[in-house]
């Protein structure tokens, strides 16, 4: 994985794009997260609705969007950043998952102890939407 050359290059789009640059345990996480959102549907772990709000938190903690909802997160300064890191994850996830077997690649994910983390994350990310948008 090519994660300290990506971090250069984030922070330095960042900086080009007159955004804060997200520190870099921030786009570590970002990363593996991503990764997680990339492999636990194909792995039959998560699924497809869990990734996706699991990527949206990460771009929550990315920018500090103070709410969680999509407009605020793809218009809060350092959004570009967070997207790419997660581009970056789910193209590294599955190159990675291609190199292996599937069943080693979802054993290695399901010991993955970011998952639960993960969990914890997503939960909390939909509890802040419910409570922005109780009508959801």
């Amino acid at each position: 994985m090519r994660t300290p050359c990506l971090l250069t290059a984030l922070l330095l789009a960042g900086a080009a794009h007159a955004q804060p640059a997200p520190s870099t345990a921030e786009l570590d996480t970002a990363i593996h997260r991503g990764t997680l959102a990339s492999l636990a549907p194909l792995c039959h772990l998560r699924d497809e609705p869990w990734a996706e709000d699991l990527r949206r938190a990460s771009v929550q903690d990315i920018t500090h969007a103070k709410t969680p909802d999509d407009p605020t997160l793809q218009s809060a300064p350092g959004s570009n950043l967070a997207a790419n890191a997660l581009g970056f994850a789910d193209a590294e996830a599955l190159e990675d998952f291609a190199e292996t077997s599937p069943e080693a690649a979802c054993a290695k994910l399901a010991a993955d102890p970011g998952l639960p983390d993960a969990d914890r994350r997503v939960a909390a990310y939909r509890t802040s939407l419910t409570a922005t948008h109780p009508l959801w």
